[in-house]
């Protein structure tokens, strides 16, 4: 049986007007990611020698999104109907001898494997539909393609699938020009086709307006080519909510509560563990290694992986960044554009950001921000403590308070702080600056100038102790009251 030649169509031209924004329909994120995205991941199951996509609102800003050089892109000038949308694709498929995939670019649930399955059922139908036991070369030229369906208790909105003899359908009708008996049927339209372009091609001719949205339905193709001996039939998805559509924020909303649990899932079932999942958030392109566990209340955003034995507490948030093996991340920590090298311990209540490396086996406490900086194995910080542009060796000791001040009010400066240094708490260092290998700042210090290797830094005032202070205090006090 050979395989049929496939395009796809992704209708992605919607302006999205009860989403009440600007922003193209298709261009709404779930989990990090476009709805269009899924659907463009979707359609590569069934290797489409091309993929077009029909754009119109804002129509730059959704081709930059899709970010495709070998797709095609038809433009549909007004919003006239699904019919009038796949028309406005024509001359990328006028003379193809196949079959089109005809896709919503707002259905984000639908799996490839469905698109896969549909495709190698149309094939079936073509080859075995009507086949005599020895005509070996027998195809069914009568079919026409294959509707995408699925059974819901609650159809309302859909169009219904009316049917006549042996499962073939008959014609498509919207909710709206739907008889109270049509709206009883509880099989309804998906909104994706399988169609042969040739036949699709002389039936879009055929189309009219006269419904009462006075658009040009694709639906219609349907009766259209029944009336001329060309049949349709019915593919169900089984799992309906692979077909819901998005047309508000509230359906966005849920739609992306769906996808949600199936990533959690995916990963829970590759050795993962995820402690109470309602609270867990999981963006698309977030890797999870095996013997990962996730707390409550964690956001993973981004490109985020998460490597082997590596614990992320509660209410943590993480983006675009990488966390190593057997990791401790503690509860309100947040980490952004930051590599967490192997057996470090953050948190709980820091900030990692801005191209940070922490190193192997350090740790860093709570309060304790670190920005643009690079963090040498086995050194600690481990309270109230913030460093900036700082570039820290192995083995250093930063203590509580401690402060890189690396801006002038113009230019940002670097503060390099060496192996083995100890910094006392409570201690400023004015960058640029250079703390050499095993020195000491003491507490309370506010150091200028570069320390060199194995020495103290001591800069504070003299202390002077003021006997009897108190005493003389409250008898002046005491005088100036009696006055």
């Amino acid at each position: 049986m050979e395989t049929l030649r496939m395009k796809a169509i992704i209708l992605s031209a919607g302006k999205g007007t009860r989403f009440k924004s600007e922003k193209p329909k298709v261009l709404h994120k779930l989990l990090g990611k476009p709805m269009i995205f899924y659907v463009k991941e979707a359609v590569k199951w069934i290797k489409p020698e091309e993929v077009i996509f029909v754009v119109g609102h804002k129509k730059e800003d959704v081709i930059k999104e899709i970010n495709c050089k070998s797709c095609k892109f038809a433009v549909q000038e007004k919003q006239l109907g699904t019919g009038d949308a796949v028309k406005s694709s024509l001359e990328y498929w006028k003379d193809f001898d196949g079959y089109l995939l005809i896709i919503n670019g707002d259905t984000p649930l639908i799996k490839g494997q469905t698109l896969k399955d549909a495709v190698n059922y149309l094939n079936a139908l073509i080859n075995y539909e009507g086949r005599q036991i020895n005509d070996k070369n027998y195809q069914n030229k009568n079919i026409a393609g294959l509707v995408l369906t699925a059974k819901l208790d609650n159809p309302y909105g859909y169009g219904r699938i009316i049917k006549g003899k042996a499962g073939v359908i008959d014609k498509i009708v919207e909710e709206k020009d739907a008889s109270p008996l049509e709206k009883q049927i509880n099989e309804v339209n998906s909104g994706i086709y399988l169609i042969y372009a040739p036949f699709l091609k002389e039936a879009l001719n055929k189309l009219t307006s006269n419904n009462k949205q006075n658009e040009y339905y694709l639906t219609d193709v349907i009766e259209i080519l029944k009336n001329e001996g060309k049949y349709f039939y019915s593919f169900d998805v089984g799992d309906f909510t692979q077909i819901l559509g998005v047309n508000d924020r509230w359906e966005l909303s849920k739609a992306e509560k769906i996808l949600k649990t199936q990533f959690l899932y995916f990963w829970a079932v590759n050795g993962a563990t995820i402690h109470n999942p309602d609270t867990v958030w999981i963006d698309f392109d977030v890797s999870l290694d095996k013997d990962v566990e996730i707390y409550q209340g964690v956001s993973l955003r981004g490109e985020t992986e998460v490597l082997e034995g590596s614990v992320i507490y509660e209410n943590c948030v993480i983006i675009n960044s990488k966390i190593g093996k057997n990791v401790k991340i503690y509860p309100n920590t947040v980490i952004e554009n930051s590599v967490i090298q192997d057996n470090a311990e953050i948190g709980p209540f820091a900030r990692i950001r801005n191209n940070t490396v922490i190193g192997e086996n350090c740790s860093i406490g709570n309060f304790v921000e670190v920005k643009n900086s690079q963090i040498g194995s086995r050194t600690n910080a481990k309270h109230l403590t913030y460093l900036g542009d700082a570039e820290i060796g192995k083995n250093v000791n930063i203590g509580a308070g401690t402060i890189t001040c690396n801006y002038d009010g113009v230019n940002k400066h670097k503060t390099i702080i060496k192996d083995g240094a100890f910094i006392g708490s409570d201690t400023m260092l004015v960058a640029p600056i250079t703390i050499g290998e095993n020195a000491y700042t003491g507490s309370g210090s506010v150091i200028t100038k570069d320390i060199p290797d194995n020495a103290l830094a001591v800069e504070r005032a003299k202390l002077k102790i003021l006997e009897n202070y108190a005493n003389r205090k409250k008898e002046k006090k005491e005088k100036n009251e009696s006055c």
